[in-house]
């Protein structure tokens, strides 16, 4: 396979926080998710620290944030209603957007690589970490975030987030913690 010309795209990137065997579930919790925000265009893809999702060129990126987000607060509160707290699945979802190409091994560039150190910055684990009763924590990359949180996306706004720096293995990334108990 030829490696594809770069196109800029949303990516979301879920990790699990919960039993060493989270990586079914989490797949699973994903694409039920995924299924519900009407994300039939997204690609799921594996990874060693979790899942990704690429969405096609042109999705409105803001009721992607806000539905997704949504919906894997609910299909987690499903999931774990049905077991204890030793099986209990919690995740961290990152977002970010910029250029990805499709090679053999799958997605790969900056957009990619960014979403996956997001999701796995030690001030998201802190949400978590601080809050046993939450199921989900979301960051979203400042620039994305900027071109989002406007009158008209609906939804999003400065103030449900709070500011943190996240090193990442290639940059430092301005980004936006959710800080309020029901993502909208």
């Amino acid at each position: 396979m030829e490696v594809s010309d770069p196109v800029r795209r949303l990516c979301a990137a879920v990790a699990a926080d919960g039993p060493d065997d989270a990586r079914r579930p989490l797949v699973r919790t994903v694409e039920d998710a995924s299924i519900a925000a009407g994300l039939g265009e997204a690609a799921l893809q594996t990874l060693p620290t979790g899942v990704l999702l690429v969405l096609n060129p042109g999705v409105n990126e803001a009721r992607v944030v806000t539905d997704l987000t949504r919906e894997l607060r609910n299909a987690l509160w499903r999931r774990n209603r049905r077991h204890d707290d030793g099986h209990r699945l919690r995740c961290r979802v990152s977002y970010h957007q910029g250029l990805v190409r499709l090679t053999d091994a799958g997605f790969e560039g900056q957009a990619v690589t960014v979403a996956d150190d997001l999701c796995a910055c030690d001030d998201l684990r802190a949400v978590l970490a601080a809050d046993p009763e939450r199921d989900l924590a979301m960051i979203i990359s400042g620039n994305l975030l900027d071109d989002l949180a406007y009158p008209e996306a609906g939804g999003l706004s400065r103030r449900q987030f709070r500011p943190v720096t996240v090193a990442t293995r290639d940059r430092v990334v301005p980004a936006y913690i959710y800080t309020h108990e029901h993502p909208a």
